[in-house]
């Protein structure tokens, strides 16, 4: 991963969140979180990669804190960049 506080689309993500430690998730929600913040005042507004990317980590993290809907570990959802 790079310095950045922010994970930008183009930049690489797990395929497989449960195979992270809670705090790698912790710090990719929050690198998505200033990413999407971002967005939204860009023209375009939030990219649909960040909106999946920001799901995925919701719902790996209620998991993980066993306050979501899912026993199993948050599927893939994550669009390819065709960028």
């Amino acid at each position: 991963m790079n310095e950045s506080s922010r994970l930008l689309p183009e930049d690489a993500f797990p395929d497989d969140l449960s195979d992270l430690e809670k705090s790698e998730v912790e710090l990719l929600n929050s690198r998505v979180h200033r990413e999407m913040d971002a967005e939204i005042f860009e023209e375009d507004g939030p990219q649909p990669a960040t909106q999946d990317r920001l799901e995925a980590l919701n719902e790996e993290l209620d998991r993980r804190d066993g306050t979501g809907a899912q026993a199993e570990p948050a599927a893939s959802k994550i669009r390819e960049n065709t960028a």
